[in-house]
């Protein structure tokens, strides 16, 4: 069994973005510099709601919330993510038993993070 998730990202802003979503990784071998790769990548014209989803396994540790961040930026799947080119990126928690997020950018470049309206 598994559980079914989805981020709608909606473009307020009043410029082209490329929205991505990327899991937050621990250091890999104790390097505390280790990248993120770009899970997902999308392109939202102002205006525009970009819907994301995927599945996770239901398992031992369903107890704890999904969990996954937003940025904006000009990066594809599986790139490489440069803080230095990224909007503000923005921590999205699913709380228990949400499986729908949505999350804003706003003109002023900051996110508002919120479950989706069901």
């Amino acid at each position: 069994m598994s559980t079914l998730y989805t981020i709608y990202l909606v473009n307020n802003s009043n410029h082209f973005e490329n929205f991505n979503i990327f899991q937050q990784s621990p250091p890999i071998y104790g390097n505390a510099n280790a990248i993120n790769l770009a899970s997902f990548a999308h392109a939202g014209e102002p205006g525009a709601t970009v819907a994301f989803d995927w599945s996770e396994p239901d398992g031992p540790n369903d107890d704890q919330p999904a969990k996954c961040w937003v940025a904006a930026g000009n990066f594809g799947p599986g790139e490489v993510l440069d803080p230095d080119q990224m909007i503000a990126p923005v921590e999205v928690a699913f709380p228990p038993g949400c499986c729908g997020m949505q999350v804003t950018l706003n003109p002023d470049n900051t996110w508002t993070v919120a479950p989706a309206a069901e």
